[in-house]
């Protein structure tokens, strides 16, 4: 039935996707200003393309891990030097610092804010190629180097972010920054500011898109399976893999073969394709990004990364992650999880929610807004069908999103 009800939808969006003129000018323009974009390019390589100034820096986390920051110090048309506000920006699960930095640069949050007079730091949660490293652990995907992957978004806001926030002020002599983050990159925020308090001081204000925090009205396909996620996770222990969806070099040539305008019939399927593992929302996908999404997606992560968060639906709870009751006695000294506890996010928060997120439900979201303190916006993108990936992949996700996020930034 399931099947039918995919191969259905496929056709709808084949044959019966319509696209306003508005659209379609937008789209004309976006396209245009890829036409050029090589395939290939990693993010400092990105934007560098776009004629931005960046900055590749290394960061040591307490516990060993070496992950890579990238910074954009000032806008394309402006004058190096000057204190600048400092923002920090911090991509989901399975992606990099190219989330916000794709292009075009009116399109593309990084550019945003660069260009609005903003010193611009995005992270690199470890286990992605730009902290694929440690101070002793190999990085392989295999059991051999198995204690390098022992870790989740709950290790990313203990000690990625912090470590991230603490040299980009360290080497502005800032004292605080604004930060946003998208789906994991809220996660990890949340688990920062819950479990080390004393960020809050360092944090202007947060804006936080799509936050998984509560998830158990999630609807995604993904969590059907939720209740066998740590089978899933044990069983690709017992083939040896500990790396989750790492990067091939086979999908960005299957991007460059097979998607964009130069391959007018297949990039049809690659948009169908997009929509139905993105999101059914025609006339927000470009197209012609596909093969430079495919460059940097999907990017490695943990397998207990993807463990966890199933676990967060079939809890119901926003928990540490569940070791069993040994496992969590030897960790928390306690049987089970425990609970983190959002009446300590004090810092100013933003909340950036849609109504078609089937990872990130309004209810669920709603709870969250209950739990926090200091929610100082509560935002509902204006337009019916916007989805997770939206927030970094619309189109008009500059109008609907991030006018807002500057908006927000500029009154704190």
């Amino acid at each position: 039935m399931r099947s039918f009800y995919f191969l259905f939808c496929f056709l709808c969006v084949a044959v019966n996707a319509k696209i306003s003129k508005t659209a379609e000018d937008r789209l004309r323009e976006r396209q245009e200003a890829v036409k050029d974009l090589p395939s290939g390019l990693t993010t400092p390589e990105l934007i560098k393309y776009w004629g931005y100034p960046v900055e590749e820096h290394w960061v040591q986390t307490e516990d060993g891990y070496i992950l890579g920051l990238h910074r954009i110090p000032h806008g394309k048309d402006q004058t190096p030097g000057g204190d600048r506000p400092v923002v920090y920006l911090q991509h989901a699960l399975i992606t990099s610092s190219a989330l916000w930095s794709f292009g075009p640069p009116k399109k593309s949050l990084a550019y945003i804010l660069a260009d609005q007079g903003y010193d611009v730091w995005m992270g690199n949660s470890r286990g992605n190629p730009y902290s694929k490293n440690h101070t002793y652990l190999e990085p392989c995907s295999t059991s051999r180097c198995k204690e390098f992957w022992d870790f989740d978004w709950h290790e990313g806001g203990m000690y990625d972010v912090t470590a991230g926030i603490d040299y980009a002020l360290s080497y502005t002599g800032q004292d605080s920054v604004y930060y946003c983050g998208h789906s994991m990159g809220t996660t990890q925020y949340f688990v920062m500011l819950s479990m080390r308090p004393e960020y809050n001081e360092k944090i202007k204000i947060g804006a936080v898109l799509a936050p998984p925090v509560y998830m158990s009205h999630a609807t995604n396909f993904i969590f059907e399976i939720a209740q066998w996620a740590g089978g899933i996770e044990n069983i690709y222990h017992l083939f040896g893999q500990y790396e989750f969806l790492p990067h091939y070099d086979v999908i960005s040539w299957i991007g460059d073969a097979l998607c964009g305008d130069d391959h007018p019939f297949t990039n049809t399927l690659c948009m169908n394709i997009g929509f139905l593992l993105l999101g059914f929302n025609p006339g927000q996908l470009n197209g012609t990004m596909i093969p430079t999404y495919l460059d940097h997606v999907p990017e490695s992560s943990s397998t207990r990364t993807f463990a966890h968060y199933a676990q967060l639906h079939l809890s119901k709870n926003f928990e540490a992650y569940d070791f069993g009751e040994t496992g969590n006695i030897l960790h928390y000294h306690q049987s089970t999880p425990p609970v983190y506890d959002l009446s300590k996010v004090t810092a100013p928060t933003a909340i950036f929610k849609g109504d078609a997120d089937d990872l990130v439900s309004l209810i669920d979201v709603d709870i969250l807004v209950n739990h926090l303190p200091n929610v100082v916006f509560d935002h509902l993108v204006e337009i019916d069908g916007w989805t997770h990936t939206d927030y970094v992949l619309s189109m008009d996700a500059d109008v609907l999103v991030y006018d807002y996020v500057v908006d927000v930034f500029s009154k704190h």
